[in-house]
This record gives structure tokens, C-alpha cells and sequence, in this order.
């Protein structure tokens, strides 16, 4: 898998660390890992009728699904948010005040709106800390004309899109069709998308849009409605005369169930010739990630009594960052069950949401657990802790053993690697599990009977 690297050399040298720890009582901050939306940006694409062409998008380079600068402020914000949170002691002291290249790793998607998310959201951690006399002129950053006083650029690492599972859940993946169409085919799903409501609905937006606008193709007038009302506001009603906050409410309730769907809510227990519908789902869907998140907790535990060479950049990592988008959260939250504590009344998680997972051990027992921490929005704080919501840790308060993240990881860790599974076909191979499974099943009761 090739790895592409995003940034503009600088001269690094070796950084004094502390080796405080964090504590809060017993418990000590060992590392904090971040997933977060992009910011505020152009629609990615439209509908047939829309008069709101490509022309009219000019922001952050112009064209379709570009960050603006409303989504480049938004996350030089989260990212004075963060640098405030585990760098000025806000409340925690934990990450150095100068860019230490060893504490920090960030991974997006190969998208320019997530790319120049991940670049913002570092701009407020580490980009402009000359104020704060942090960073060092002819050390963190050119000490020229032209550079930007106290700029200190950080490298954002990605792959190509195309093989990207971890954080591009809506990416080509001809299993995740092939479990979505079986989906389709349950009571649940089906009742709801031939109800008289939602056929209406679509028939009438086909008529309004010039093309046909069915349940797995509405969030991209979801999108474009929303966007466009919100940049164009009149010539949006000279365009759009046949829009209304009803009919737009109307639109977000089916696209938000329609998500839900996709993520395996709704469909507990669903079984489709054999397969568990919305299991599978949330495997495709967010298994990768949570697997990720925890290895690196596990990794990090593991490490904690190991000095050797093998254990040099997990003891010293702390800050795992993912940039990413609405459906790699809520793909998240769903697989942890947290998606409407999340997201309410419905919709997506918002502009710049971010979900931190903080892990802490207790330095008596050694024993590790995590906080999840959401972000909702551009002017939320980080304060909203929501792990008791996740099932498994009620009543655990603010956190939550390790070995509940661990049963998440095992029970929807994906059969195989992605890039791999996603060429299975399913289908064929329950069948012919189902045959084989038969037919074992057979020979066992041939050769009992026989030995009677």
C-alpha cells in the first residue's frame, strides 16, 4: 500500500520533553486519539435541474466538495481547542509546547477537504505558537522573509482513496452492495422505503430535480439544498422555488434513517440467507476503525513496561489524530451504540465534530480505561464526555475498562482485510459454506449410525 506524504520540510531537532505524567488521581493520561469531520464545504455534487453550477463554488480552490475558509476556521478552532486541552494544562499538560514530531501522527483521507482539515486543525495546535513564544524561528519554521512569523507546518499522512477502509466507509466495496441490496430486502427496510410517505416524496422530488431521486441517491440533494440555501440564501429562492423548511424536513428525516440503515441500525438480529445484516453492515462499515483505535490503546498498555527498541515510537506517541468525515463517525458511533446519543434530533454529525478517545491507566491496579469525549460542533467544548452511553460501560462514570473496547474490536473485527473482503462474494460463499456444513454434518450422522 503506498503511502503519499502531505508537507513542506522543515528542520527538526531534538526537543526537551518532560517526563511528568498527567494524573488525575489515580488514573494517568498514556495517549489521546482523535477523529474528526472535516470543516464547512462546497456541495460535492448536485442534481440535474440545479442551476447552482460548479461556477458558483470558488472556495478554498474552487469545484465541488472544497474546504471553505468557514471549514478552515472551524478547525484552526478545534485545534486551539485541543492545543488548549493537553498543551497549556486546560487541563492537562500533556503534549510538548513546541511540535515534537514524535508525540504527534496525523492520518486523513485522501480528499482535499479532509487534507486541509487535518493542515487547519494544525495550524491551531502548533501552526502560529510564536504568540506563545513556543516555537523557535530557524528551528520549527524559516527564519525568512515571506514565511509566515511563528508558522510551524506539520506533515499530514494519507493513502489513496481507493484503498482506504479505515476511514472512507462509502468507498467502492462491492460486499458492502451486496449487504446493503440484502437489506433492502427486509420487512424493515423495505416496508419503509415502499411506505406511501416515501415513494410521495420521491416522486415528487424526481419531478422537481429532472432525475430520478430515489432513497440511496437523496443525501446528495440533502447536501446541495442545505449548502446552497446557506451561501446563496436569494438566489436560492429564485432557483429553488419549490423548496420548503417542510418539505427540506421531510428530505433530512428519510435520508437520516436511510443512514441508519447503511450503518446496520434497525437491522439487529436481520438475517438474510444466512448472514446477520446488521452486523455485517457495521463490520464493513466501522470495524477497521474501532480495531485501529484499540490496537493502538493495546499497543500502548503493552509498552508501557517495555523500554526496548520495539516499544521507542508507541512509548513515545501520544497524540493519534484521523481526519475524516460525517459517515466515518457515524459509522463509529454506531458500531458503539452511540449514534443518537451522538447526533440529535437526527442528521450527521456536524462541521469539524470530533470524537476524542482518551486512555488512561490506574497507576495502583495498572489497569487501562478510556473516556470518550464528543465535540460537537464549532462552538461546543471538550467536555462532553458520553462514554457511559456506550453499552458495556454503564455505570463505569467517566471511564470505561479497556476490555469493553476490546470486546467491540473482537466481535466486529472484519473477516479479513479489506481491500480483500470487499472482492468476496458473499452469497456464493454461504452457499457454499451452507453445502459443506450439510454435508459434514451428514457424514458425522452417517458414521454414528454406523457404528451403532
Amino acid at each position: 500500500m503506498k503511502l503519499l506524504i502531505y508537507s513542506i520540510p522543515i528542520f527538526l531537532v531534538q526537543l526537551v520533553v518532560s517526563n511528568a505524567d498527567v494524573m488525575n488521581g489515580t488514573m494517568k493520561l498514556m495517549m489521546v486519539q482523535a477523529i474528526w469531520r472535516h470543516g464547512d464545504r462546497t456541495p460535492t455534487e448536485t442534481y440535474h435541474n440545479d442551476q447552482f453550477t460548479e461556477n458558483y463554488w470558488m472556495f478554498g480552490g474552487g469545484g465541488w466538495g472544497q474546504l471553505t475558509p468557514i471549514g478552515m476556521r472551524q478547525h484552526m478552532q478545534l485545534g486551539q481547542k485541543l492545543r488548549a486541552r493537553y498543551v497549556n494544562g486546560q487541563p492537562y499538560k500533556f503534549l510538548n509546547t513546541r511540535y515534537n514530531q514524535q508525540e504527534i501522527f496525523v492520518r486523513s483521507t485522501d480528499k482535499n477537504r479532509t487534507l486541509l482539515s487535518a493542515f487547519s486543525n494544525m495550524v491551531g495546535m502548533y501552526g502560529n505558537t510564536a504568540q506563545e513564544n513556543a516555537s523557535i524561528a530557524g528551528v520549527d519554521y524559516p527564519d525568512v522573509v515571506g514565511w509566515p512569523v511563528g508558522f510551524v507546518p506539520i506533515p499530514i499522512h494519507t493513502i489513496p482513496d481507493a484503498e482506504d477502509h479505515l476511514l472512507s466507509v462509502d468507498n467502492y466495496c462491492p460486499l458492502q452492495d451486496t449487504i446493503w441490496n440484502l437489506a433492502k430486502t427486509t420487512d424493515t427496510v423495505s416496508n419503509y422505503f415502499n411506505s406511501s410517505a416515501v415513494t410521495s416524496l420521491m416522486g415528487n422530488l424526481t419531478n422537481y430535480c429532472g432525475e430520478e431521486i430515489n432513497p440511496d441517491n437523496l443525501w446528495i440533494l440533502y447536501n446541495a439544498l442545505k449548502i446552497e440555501k446557506q451561501y446563496y440564501p436569494a438566489q436560492f429562492k429564485q432557483f429553488t422555488p419549490w423548496y420548503t423548511d417542510s418539505l427540506f424536513e421531510q428530505i433530512d428525516i428519510v435520508n437520516s434513517q436511510v443512514q441508519d440503515f447503511q450503518n446496520g441500525l434497525g437491522l439487529e438480529g436481520k438475517m438474510v440467507n444466512g448472514i446477520d445484516i446488521g452486523k455485517i453492515l457495521r463490520k464493513i462499515r466501522g470495524g477497521t476503525l474501532v480495531n485501529d483505535i484499540y490496537n493502538h490503546m493495546n499497543r500502548k498498555t503493552q509498552c508501557s513496561s517495555n523500554n526496548g527498541k520495539e516499544c521507542t515510537y508507541t512509548n513515545r506517541l501520544k497524540f493519534f489524530a484521523y481526519s475524516a468525515h460525517d459517515t466515518t463517525l457515524y459509522a463509529l458511533f454506531s458500531l458503539l451504540g452511540v449514534a443518537k446519543l451522538a447526533v440529535q434530533p437526527r442528521g450527521y454529525p456536524l462541521y469539524s465534530a470530533c470524537a476524542l478517545f482518551e486512555q488512561w491507566q490506574d497507576v495502583q491496579t495498572n489497569q487501562t480505561y478510556f473516556k470518550l469525549i464528543y465535540h460537537r460542533h464549532e462552538n461546543d467544548t471538550l467536555s462532553n464526555v458520553i462514554t457511559s452511553g456506550i453499552p458495556g460501560c454503564e455505570g463505569s462514570g467517566d471511564y470505561c475498562p479497556m476490555a469493553v473496547l476490546k470486546n467491540y474490536s473482537d466481535v466486529f473485527k472484519p473477516e479479513m482485510e479489506m481491500n480483500q473482503w470487499c472482492d468476496v462474494n458473499i452469497l456464493k460463499s454461504t452457499s457454499t459454506s451452507s453445502i459443506f456444513s450439510s454435508l459434514l454434518a451428514f457424514s458425522i450422522f452417517y458414521l454414528f449410525v454406523s457404528s451403532k
